[in-house]
Order: C-alpha cells, then structure tokens, then sequence
C-alpha cells in the first residue's frame, strides 16, 4: 500500500512533471548559467543579455514567490479526522498543503519558473547582487559605459566592503562623460538610505534633521524586515534516507535560522558586528535628543539601546548618565513602546529556534534508529546523507597540528618614516610551504567567489579563513593547515602591534589568502594592483584622498604576510605621494617576509605586474575600532576548537 504521505505530496509531483514536459524559454537559472559560461569564454554581448535577463526573471520569480507566500499563508485543507494513522502526518500536514499551495501559485504567476528546481550557485549570486559585479565588467568590455558604472555602483552599494569592486567603481567614476545619475544602484533600500543620511547628519551636528531621518528609517525598517523574512520561505525537500518529521524539521529549523539573522543581515550593508544594527538607531536617537534637549525622548532612546545591546560598554554609559540626570525616575527609563512589537517578534524567533533545535535533537536519535535498518546502508553513508552536521571522525589529533615551535620575527628595516615597517622570518620554510598547499583551494576571486578586476592579464584568487575552518570541519583540508593560517595572522598582528607600540587593542577587519597568476600575455603595462591608500579614495585630479564610503574608513593598519613561490616580478611598492604615484620604495616578496604600513593617504601603495608563475601571500587590515573586526575570524577559531575537542 502507498504511504499516506505520498498521496499527499504526489498531486503537487505531477503537476510540475506535467508542466516540465512543455516547451518553455530558459528560466533565470540556465539564463545566468549560460551567460556566465559566455563570460569566461569573453563573449560580452552573450554574456549580458544572459545576466540580464536572469536579473529580470528573478526579480519576477522573486516577486510572484512573495504574492504567492501571502496567498497560501493560511492555507487550509479538510481532511477526514480518520484519514491519518500516524499522528506526524497530522501535525504537518498544514506544510505540505501550503507548499503545494504556493507552488501551484508560482506556476500561474511565472512565466519562466525554474520546475528542476535552482541551483545554489545561482541563487546565491542572485541575492547577494554577485550577478552585478560580473556584469559590471562584462558589460565594460561591451563598451556599454553607463550601463557598467550602475551595474558597478549596485554591487558596492549591496557589498561596501568589497575592496576590488570599490577600486572598479573608483576607475567608473574617471570617466568624465559619465554623470551621477550613471552611479544611482538598481533596488535601493528606503530604510538603509534613510540610515545612512542620518548617520553623515551626525557627523555635521545636525540634530533635528538626524532624529527626523533616523525616526523615519525606524519606520521602514519593519516592512524591510519582513520581506528578508518571507524571502527566506523555499520549497520543501524530501530527505532520501531521513525520516519524514526530520525533513519538515529540517526544514523548519532552516527558515526560522535565516529569519533569526534577517535583522543582521539588513545591517551587513556597514557592520561588520551586525548585532549592533538595530541598537544604534536608537545611539542616535538619544544623542539627537539630548542634544535638542528633548529629555524624555533621549531617556527612552537609552532605555531601548540598553534593551537591546545589554552588554554594550557604551549602552551602560549612556544609561548611567541619563539616570544620573536632576529628575529623571525609573518610570521615566522604560524602552519606547512603539518598537516593542519589533524587539518581541525578534525574541519569539529566538526562543523557537531553540525549541526547534531541542526537538530536531530526539528526531535525529530517532531517525538513526529508523534509519539504522534499512537494508544495503552502511553507518558512513548515512552520515555523508544526514542533514546535520556531523563532524569528520578521522581528523588527527590535536597535539599533531599545534605549531609548537616559530621563528623570531626579524625586524630588517624598520624605516625612517614611522608609519612603515618591514620584518622576515616570520614563517619558515616549512611553514610557507605548508600555506602554500592550502592555496590549492583558493577559489577565482577575493575569496569570496568574487571577481577582482585588478588587472585582466592575472588570475586572481582567494580563499578566507572561515572557509578555510569550513573546509577543516569538512575534512577537505587537513586542520593543521587552517591552524596555520589563523596563527600566522595574529603571529603578524602581534609582530605589527608591538613594532608600532600600539597602546590599544588592534584587531583584525578583513583576513583572506590570495593568489596572483600571470597569464600568457607577452607585454605588460599594467599593474597587478593599481595605486591607492586602503582607508580613503583618491581623487588624482586634486590629490586629495577621502575618507567617505565606500572606502574602508575604518581601517588602520594593513600588512602583506609572504608565502613566496616561483614567480616574477609582482613586487610591492610605496608611491610617493598622492599626488606622484610613481614608485618611491619597493620590496621583493620571498617566504615570511612581512610588510606593515597605517593604512592611510600616508602609504600609497601598488603591486607591479606579476609576469610569469604564481605569486601567494596572507593579506591583512586591521583596525583600532572593536566595531569593525573582523566576525569571520573569530568563527574561524570557534570552529578550529570544536574540531581540537572532537579529536
């Protein structure tokens, strides 16, 4: 006899077997697939109709999915009390029918729906406007200018911290035939413009106007909210081995954990410490307040700040002061009741994500107990197929892969000028040699499956060091060799903070293992990275570098930890000055050489064309303010632990 559950599930099954059958034009997934296939191949023109129309889709499928979200949202179905005989299809049988519901729903709104479903890849590039940074060039190369510099403008308005894309918007903007309406983004966010503004209102003292456009964005914030929350919806996937209540619950612990981080996600656009986002509406705020000398509006700003980020230093200092105040009772510090609603639907979906992770606790235990009997399945196979995450069991111990023993850093010029600093023997050869080998899984792009249009005579690629720890958990990389990565950065911080005689915590802000490959060009009169200061933006025409967005303001110091390899050429350079670009001063790269500079105008710097091999190094920025390190290294080392106290 059939299984009750596949009755139910069949109908959906068929309707999209049936439909898959018609002749229909490519959906926005094979759309970017084929023009990503025509980018590598440089086929310009096939590669942007390919990238834009899968723009187009999306954004059709995206918005047909929302409709159809709101549709079958209460989605109900009778069906007989004695149709079921196991309870677990009576509690989710509400699921199955809601997203049979939507998918039937998307088929009549779509025209081009993807029925073989959508690969990861695509969706990715989609929502992170990765799809952007490759049009951007595809369509330079296309002559398309204006075209290019919004396609540009779009990707560093969704990614502000991507170093080459702002360099890429940086070159956009010498055209001078091209206008500022050529940099406005696609899809701008009312509720981020309205921060941002109020944000560059409080760096010009202008109280009223910052309380008007932060109150504002406060009131957008929600309906921003709620659409990264319906978004995070998707179609239910059958496990082949699991047991049906573990799939739903997978499946539920997968929405609600993208739901639990959309208020994060809204705040990527500038922090790095993403939790902070919705605290400092309300730093604002009170500051605004206080100094419009509207005390009871200020009061209830910390109030909610305090709420909110209960272990921020300065959320504590704000607090103190205001209660500290002539007249100010405890009545009068209670968090503001208008975001009330906001702040409890947050904590509900906390607190469920916890339920849901309790119970998908018994339903594994009780899936392997299912699972454990099925005939022709060893224990291995069903660990590769569970959708938890199991760490690998070969990994070797941990006293195998603790570097015990490390060079003396060995300053051989620390120059004149105090801001530059240049060290060797930071690594050994063996340790250069063991870096080396993990950039075998370097990927093309900073490292974060990102194009870097530096130069197009090189092969750029990266590889960073969450991914790095990812791979370990995995066990594509032997865990030692992530180790090393994390330990040679802060062997290099360390090295930096105690040359400089730094009197405050510096801390990492972008960390990431990058590779530059010449490729068969026989003359080269381009650099492998063009000129520029790594916290402002140049304007060559004036000489001046300003700190503003999107330029990494926050970075202090930067450094270039060398791994060596068999290469030419590639050297590093300081320039003069901004206003002569010319090299001043260069180094030679070769195994656990060090370079360190402030990250500011003071230091211009480039890198010369790579001409033949392959050049690899450690790159690093770091900064002095907490705010902004870097939150991936930290999950680096939390996982780099669990695999030492697994082994």
């Amino acid at each position: 006899m059939m299984p009750k559950f596949l009755l139910l599930v069949l109908p959906s099954l068929l309707f999209a077997a049936c439909l898959a059958g018609d002749e229909q034009p490519p959906h926005f997934d094979e759309s970017y697939l084929m023009g990503m296939r025509a980018y590598t191949r440089e086929d310009w023109a096939v590669a942007t109709a390919g990238m834009q129309q899968a723009v187009r889709d999306f954004e059709s499928y995206n918005e047909a999915s929302l409709k159809c979200l709101k549709l079958c949202e209460n989605q109900k179905v009778k069906v007989p009390v004695d149709y079921y005989d196991d309870q677990e299809l009576a509690v989710f049988h509400e699921i199955i029918a809601r997203e049979t519901c939507i998918r039937n729903c998307r088929d009549k709104e779509v025209d081009v729906y993807p029925r073989a479903g959508i690969t990861s890849y695509t969706m990715d590039h989609m929502k992170n406007k990765n799809v952007y940074d490759y049009l951007q060039l595809a369509l330079f190369r296309e002559g398309k200018r204006e075209e290019a510099a919004k396609a540009c403008a779009t990707f560093v308005y969704y990614n502000p911290r991507h170093i080459n894309a702002s360099v890429s918007l940086v070159f956009h903007k010498k055209n001078k035939n091209l206008t500022e309406e050529d940099f406005i983004p696609h899809n701008k966010m009312t509720y981020w413009d309205l921060y941002y503004m109020g944000s560059e209102l409080y760096h010009r003292n202008q109280w009223q106007e910052l309380v008007d456009v932060i109150e504002t964005s406060l009131q957008e914030l929600p309906r921003a909210l709620q659409r990264c929350r319906d978004e995070c919806y998707g179609p239910l996937r059958l496990g082949r081995r699991m047991g049906f209540a573990q799939t739903v619950i997978h499946q539920m612990i997968t929405l609600k954990e993208c739901q639990s981080q959309c208020i994060h996600k809204l705040g990527e656009l500038r922090f790095d410490k993403t939790e902070e986002f919705f605290g400092s509406y309300f730093h604002y705020l009170q500051y605004g307040y206080h100094m419009l000398n509207a005390s009871l509006p200020a009061i209830q700003a910390s109030a909610t700040q305090l709420q909110l980020e209960p272990h921020s230093d300065v959320a504590k200092k704000n607090a103190v002061f205001y209660r500290q105040q002539h007249g100010v009772t405890r009545k009068d510090f209670i968090p503001r009741e208008d975001v009330q609603p906001l702040i409890e639907s947050m904590d509900l979906e906390h607190s469920f994500m916890h339920v849901l992770d309790e119970l998908s606790g018994h339903l594994e235990q009780f899936g392997e107990e299912r699972q454990g009997g099925e005939e022709g399945q060893d224990d291995a196979e069903l660990l590769d197929n569970d959708f938890f995450a199991y760490p690998p069991a070969n990994m070797p111990q941990a006293e195998e892969w603790e570097w015990q023993e490390w060079n003396k850093p060995e300053i051989v010029r620390f120059t004149t000028d105090p801001d530059r600093m240049l060290a060797d023997n930071v690594l050994s050869q063996d340790q250069c040699d063991k870096l080396l080998e993990l950039t075998k899984h370097c990927k093309e792009g900073d490292g974060y499956q990102r194009k870097a249009p530096h130069t197009y005579n090189e092969l750029f690629e990266g590889l960073n060091i969450l991914d790095a720890a990812k791979k370990s958990q995995e066990g594509e990389v032997v865990p030692e060799l992530s180790q090393l990565y994390v330990n040679a950065s802060r062997r290099s911080r360390d090295a930096i903070a105690k040359e400089f005689n730094l009197q405050t915590p510096l801390y990492f802000s972008y960390t990431h293992l990058v590779c530059r490959t010449a490729k068969d060009v026989v003359e080269r009169r381009d650099l492998s990275h063009p000129v520029h200061s790594d916290n402002c933006i140049l304007n060559e025409a004036t000489g001046e570098c300003d700190k503003v967005p999107p330029a990494y303001t926050w970075r202090d110091y930067s450094a270039i930890l060398y791994l060596s390899g068999e290469f030419e050429g590639g050297d590093f350079f300081y320039a003069h000055s901004t206003k002569d670009l010319s090299p001043e001063e260069t180094v030679s790269p070769k195994c656990g050489r060090l370079v360190a500079f402030s990250a500011g105008k003071e230091n211009m710097h480039g890198v010369l064309a790579v001409t033949k091999g392959r050049r690899c190094a450690v790159a690093l920025w770091f900064t002095l303010d907490p705010n902004h390190k870097e939150a991936t290294f930290s999950m680096a080392e939390e996982i780099l632990h669990e695999i030492k106290t697994v082994s």
